[in-house]
């Protein structure tokens, strides 16, 4: 029997998502814990229920489409919404514990540059990186122009020529043509 000192809450199922049992999952951990038959937990009529996820895949920058293996109905996974994901402790700190080190190896992640101004190689600012676009192939950041557009730029390394933590910049050598392809 799972006890809740074996477990952490680590989001909540906030609507259900097509009709085929994905819900959508709203995080409070890195969402890159969930994969395909990670367990979660939830409290069902006071007992700690243990679920298997058969697919998992991001919703935008801040949401997780979950479904639970067996849930193949929206009317089955109703019965979630509104419920809070519980994990296990003792996995969640080895998942962050992994990740904590290979950050301290690869450095910062592309979400740690939102906020900071883009410069081109002459130093000519771009924009500001507003958010992240993940659901294509290749990350991309999203990038708000000094005149209100919208640009979209690869998260690369190859086109990183400079990060600046203390000026919050980030000065990239762009693909010729690129920048035109967004206006």
């Amino acid at each position: 029997m799972i006890t809740d000192k074996e477990i952490t809450a680590a989001g909540t199922f906030t609507k259900t998502h097509g009709l085929k049992g994905e819900l959508h999952a709203l995080l409070d951990i890195d969402a890159d814990f969930f994969t395909q038959d990670s367990c979660f937990i939830i409290d069902v009529d006071g007992i700690f229920v243990p679920f298997f996820a058969e697919s998992v895949r991001p919703k935008g920058h801040y949401a997780t489409l979950i479904k639970p293996c067996g849930v193949d109905s929206e009317e089955q996974a109703k019965q979630f919404v509104g419920k809070t994901l519980y994990v296990n402790r003792e996995a969640l700190a080895r998942f962050e514990q992994e990740l904590a080190e290979d950050s301290d190896e690869q450095g910062r992640y592309a979400d740690d540059f939102i906020g900071y101004k883009l410069l081109d190689e002459s130093g000519a600012e771009l924009g500001e990186i507003t958010d992240l676009e993940t659901s294509t192939a290749n990350t991309l950041f999203i990038v708000r122009t000094p005149d209100d557009k919208t640009l979209y730029v690869p998260v690369a390394e190859e086109f990183i020529l400079a990060m600046d933590p203390d000026n919050h910049t980030i000065t990239m050598r762009l693909p010729e043509g690129l920048i035109g392809l967004n206006k």
